[in-house]
């Protein structure tokens, strides 16, 4: 187990030796480098003479080599330390750089956001809290995925994605995931004009379901939600067409191909422009929840976090 354990540290980290640097040595190097004085560098860091000295003299030791030679009022650096000193203001300007983006990472200036969602709330909700999310915090980088409700937990579960929203979930749902509901969303039954004006404006849903569904794919939890409220009703959907996006589901229902089953918030800029119709059908109430999406026991990043606190003042939208 030993050396398994160890092949599996040279695998990791295959070009750091095993001779380290003390960076404590490395920056009182440089800043007696930097002052031209161990009384001054001594100074700026609080130190005594005393301390400084021997700090750099276990550094030489360390490195086995002279860094400075040490004359009477003057200290010059030898060759390798000037090649030491070179490396150090590196090493020096990197760790400055690093504070610099984790406090802008910490004051929502940088950072990246990757979230899925399912069809409907990844259409029509994501990217509309997105953007507003965005002209508060405009550094921060946003990458959408859209799926279908079982694609986006398969993502969220695989750590491919930071948080989700999705329209379903089951006993059968990964542990390690938290669902916590959103909002509520209306699954509708829509029509073209013309097949709207024939079946009434009051209608059964036998006379619908006789005009065949247009539904989405196994996998939508608008599918499936839709199938539970009709069972409920005790009625067998007639499905006409089986396609895979909200958009596809509006085309062919404006096309005449028969009735559409899609939720509410993917249909408001259709039905305001008249090209589809929202049936009015007697018994037909489907509702379902949206859920937040995250990890039980990963941490949320700032920008996470701000996002998540973002999504809770906006929960009534």
């Amino acid at each position: 187990m030993a050396n398994q354990n160890r092949d599996t540290q040279n695998i990791l980290l295959p070009n750091i030796s095993h001779e380290r640097i003390n960076l404590h040595h490395l920056f009182i190097f440089y800043a007696v480098a930097h002052t031209g004085s161990f009384s001054k560098a001594a100074a700026m860091l609080n130190l005594t003479q005393p301390a400084v000295s021997i700090q750099i003299n276990e550094l030489e030791n360390s490195l086995g080599t002279v860094l400075l030679h040490r004359k009477q009022r003057k200290l010059q650096i030898t060759d390798i330390g000037q090649v030491v000193l070179k490396y150090a203001k590196q090493i020096f300007t990197l760790s400055d750089e690093l504070i610099s983006t984790l406090d802008e990472i910490k004051g929502l200036k940088s950072g990246n956001l990757i979230l899925g969602g399912s069809t409907t709330p990844g259409e029509y909700v994501l990217p509309v809290l997105v953007g507003e999310f965005r002209n508060m915090h405009p550094g921060i980088t946003t990458e959408i995925t859209v799926g279908n409700t079982v694609d986006i937990i398969e993502q969220i579960s695989e750590y491919k994605i930071d948080l989700a929203m999705v329209g379903d979930w089951t006993n059968d749902s990964n542990a390690d995931l938290e669902f916590v509901t959103y909002v509520t969303d209306e699954i509708i039954l829509v029509a073209s004009p013309q097949v709207a004006s024939l079946l009434g404006p009051k209608t059964t849903l036998t006379n619908v379901n006789s005009e065949g569904l247009i539904i989405r794919e196994q996998g939508s939890a608008t599918r499936s939600i839709a199938e539970e409220c009709f069972a409920k009703l005790g009625i067998e959907p007639k499905i006409n067409m089986t396609v895979g996006s909200n958009q596809a589901v509006k085309q062919a229902t404006m096309a005449g191909g028969g009735i559409g089953v899609i939720s509410k918030l993917g249909v408001s800029a259709e039905v305001k422009a008249g090209l589809i119709n929202v049936l009015n059908i007697e018994d037909w109430s489907c509702h379902r929840p949206l859920f937040l999406v995250s990890h039980k026991n990963r941490p949320l990043s700032p920008a996470q976090k701000s996002f998540v606190d973002f999504l809770e003042t906006r929960r009534h939208m």
